[in-house]
């Protein structure tokens, strides 16, 4: 981030990754503070990950200021729509377990974080 900062880069919202560390953050925050104070945030990427580990992920934003919220496509969709392509549910049922994932992320997220 300090390298795309460096030349000239700021983008309004940064879509990162989940960090191993509480601490990883801070210091993401930190680069952040010291380089633009008109960024909008952080959203946390998914990569298609399994529900515990977004959980995790998701704890580890705790109090992270900049971190403001989850943008996690594959991980809502990838299995409503190998399933539905094979033909095993309708479009109502992928839909359905779409948003059912979506709300347990949403649950996740808001648990992790008030």
């Amino acid at each position: 981030m300090s390298e795309l900062y460096a030349i000239g880069i700021k983008p309004d919202w940064w879509k990162l990754e989940p960090q191993t560390s509480s601490a990883a953050w801070d210091e993401i925050g930190k680069v952040i503070d010291a380089n633009d104070k008109y960024c909008r945030g952080i959203v946390l990427l998914g990569l298609e990950s399994p529900e515990d580990e977004l959980g995790a992920s998701f704890a580890l934003t705790k109090g992270k200021h900049h971190v403001k919220g989850f943008a996690v496509g594959r991980t809502i969709f990838s299995d409503a729509a190998r399933g539905w392509f094979a033909g095993k549910f309708n479009d109502d049922a992928a839909v359905q377990q779409m948003a059912d994932k979506f709300g347990k992320l949403v649950q996740m997220w808001t648990k992790a974080n008030s």
